[in-house]
């Protein structure tokens, strides 16, 4: 056991740099050990990472002082250079003290001297555990490049800072567009509760008593990466919101394949900001020939863009009771990318020709240029249902989904209630999930993603397929198990149930959704003879962070679904009789459902009624915070 005494120096760590300390005091444990400045530090002895042999007297600062000059005197005349070629002969691992006898070395100063050098050449030696090893040239770049790294981290953490010292001082700083980036990017990793520790803890000493949370939304805001009319819900999910200025002029629109004069037009909500697919019929001698056609949004968007990427890193357009967030730039979705009427644009097509009894004889996909003649709504086409060509598209959806259901009716509820913020006003808007014009679109579009994964499965192209697991799903009810369903992505297609399809995809929306710009970009390969954007392998990567992400959307629309059902219920229906039916107890109360809305709450209320059965809920508050109401059941 080594015996330590006062007057002793030692090397010690303090905020990551060694500092040399005059031993004070020894005890059980601990020491006293006086720094350069003259302050007494409490030291375990396993802190000490060099320790001198002689001990000094007296046991003062200015002692301490005077050794610490001699120490950088003597490591300015060490002839650096020819003794560390002297080490590099040693075989390492080695001590100080073998260091040492190379170079000759007998005292204090120069033993320091020399380990100080060989803790500065750390690109060299690779110090462990009190022993010196040199490094092979593979793990010098390596470690380089981590010094690189550290060293761009620490500019970086710096720059920010300085950057919040100025905020909080009242001036407008700037970053470099580089490190505001990088910034919304960890403070959003942060709301996701994945933010890097070093920046969190500049963030905690720079505050002025704002809590986390708050001070990151207001960053955000500042740095003009949320709005203030930004969904609550979204805003504090940690998803990307805004888009980097001019990052929609890495787009390159252009025309590609044949311009075609047709009758075509885009049915979509009223409220829809953008129009990525487009319908045609046109009457032949012999038939029809129906034409399905989706913007070529791959076409225009270059591999290795930072467009590309953020559309990757967000995955899909969000839609949600106070608007939506987009997967690209509105001046892209809204606009170039857009089937707008009378617009020339890209698009990848498909053409189905069909007898005079509407059964499909072939099809193919083309690159066209399409002009679409009018941008409709779902009213409108359901007004105009008894006229052509709507009438006709509807008998072909009616036969197609027959021959892929094997004539089964499909059981889904026909109304449905969506929560709208508009003008300041929170509106509950009844859908018909059933209605002429949505089950013609949904039709057409099952079709095109039909056919685009059963040609790319025949021809083993690789793609981002949409498949179905079953399994048996038991409930508290019944002994005996319904069919469960689990949707997954995977690169090889599987028979989809659901659909009646040999293989099954989404390629309509590359407006909205990643993988069908993915699949678009894919799927082109084969109608132009080029390489593939994307190997197998590739794909197989992409697919885990998708699918995360996905699932991670679909909880923020659930949550800014129950934000905005409450603050509705709040304004327009608190101490008001509601149907309720409690569907199940909870650790925090009741899971109730609204049957007027077929919307479902989280209920807070001291009573115990009956589950099941219609009741009378009257709300008496609602907590905005844990997205639950408080409230009496009456029977």
């Amino acid at each position: 056991m080594t015996h330590f005494v006062p007057g002793q120096i030692v090397l010690y760590y303090a905020q990551e740099q060694l500092c040399p300390g005059l031993l004070v005091s020894t005890g059980e444990g601990q020491n006293e050990v006086m720094e350069a400045s003259g302050r007494l530090l409490k030291l375990t002895t396993d802190r000490f990472v060099l320790v001198s042999r002689l001990a000094l007297a007296p046991v003062t600062q200015a002692v301490l002082s005077q050794w610490v000059d001699s120490l950088a005197r003597c490591r300015e005349s060490l002839p650096a250079e020819s003794i560390l070629a002297e080490l590099s002969k040693l075989y390492d691992p080695f001590d100080i003290d073998a260091a040492c006898a190379v170079a000759g070395f007998a005292d204090d100063l120069s033993r320091f001297a020399l380990f100080l050098l060989l803790k500065d050449r750390a690109d060299l030696y690779l110090f462990k555990k009190g022993l010196f090893k040199l490094r092979s040239e593979e793990e010098r770049t390596a470690f380089l490049r981590q010094r690189n790294l550290e060293n761009e981290r620490a500019a970086y953490l710096q720059e920010i800072a300085s950057y919040l010292a100025s905020w909080e001082a009242g001036a407008a700083p700037a970053l470099s567009p580089q490190s505001r980036q990088k910034f919304l990017s960890e403070l959003r990793d942060m709301q996701l509760a994945e933010g890097p520790k070093d920046l969190a803890r500049i963030l905690r000493n720079s505050s002025t008593g704002a809590d986390p949370a708050s001070r990151i939304l207001e960053l955000r805001l500042r740095l003009g990466d949320l709005e203030p009319e930004t969904d609550p819900v979204a805003a504090r999910s940690g998803i990307p919101i805004l888009f980097d200025p001019g990052l929609w002029l890495q787009a390159r629109p252009s025309a590609v394949g044949e311009a075609l004069d047709l009758d075509a037009f885009s049915i979509d909500s009223a409220d829809s900001p953008d129009h990525d697919d487009a319908i045609s019929l046109q009457a032949l001698p012999d038939g029809w020939q129906l034409g399905i056609h989706i913007s070529d949004v791959a076409a225009q968007i270059p591999n290795g863009t930072e467009l590309l990427r953020e559309a990757q890193n967000r995955v899909s357009s969000l839609y949600l009771p106070s608007g939506s967030v987009p997967l690209l730039p509105p001046e892209l979705s809204h606009h170039a990318f857009s089937l707008l009427a009378g617009a020339p644009r890209p698009a990848l097509s498909l053409f189905v020709r069909l007898d005079n009894d509407l059964r499909p004889l072939n099809y193919e996909f083309r690159r066209v240029t399409l002009r679409p003649a009018r941008n409709l709504t779902y009213d409108e086409v359901d007004a105009r249902i008894a006229e052509q060509p709507y009438s006709t598209l509807l008998n072909v959806c009616r036969k197609l989904q027959s021959e892929r259901t094997g004539g089964a009716n499909e059981n889904r509820q026909r109304y449905g209630w969506n929560l709208k913020v508009a003008g300041g006003e929170i509106q509950m808007q009844r859908v018909d999930n059933l209605s002429p014009a949505r089950f013609l679109v949904e039709e057409l579009m099952i079709l095109y993603n039909r056919m685009m994964a059963e040609q790319a499965s025949s021809r083993d192209l690789p793609l981002i397929f949409r498949n179905i697991a079953q399994y048996p799903e038991y409930s508290e009810d019944e002994d005996t198990p319904a069919p469960g369903i689990q949707a997954y992505l995977a690169t090889e297609g599987k028979y989809h149930p659901g659909i009646g399809s040999q293989a099954y995809l989404h390629a309509t929306s590359p407006i909205r959704r990643f993988t069908d710009i993915v699949n678009q970009a894919q799927f082109e390969s084969l109608l132009t003879g080029s390489d593939q954007p994307y190997e197998r392998g590739q794909l197989e990567d992409l697919i885990p962070a998708i699918e995360k992400r996905l699932a991670y959307l679909r909880g923020v629309a659930h949550r800014s679904e129950r934000y905005w059902l409450l603050r509705f219920l709040r304004d327009k229906y608190l101490n008001f009789p509601l149907d309720a039916v409690l569907l199940k107890r909870l650790k925090i109360g009741f899971l109730a459902e609204l049957p007027t809305w077929d919307k479902r709450i989280v209920l807070n209320c001291e009573d115990r009624p009956p589950l099941r059965v219609p009741v009378k809920l009257v709300i008496a508050d609602v907590d905005l915070h844990d997205l639950l109401v408080q409230g009496d059941v009456i029977l």
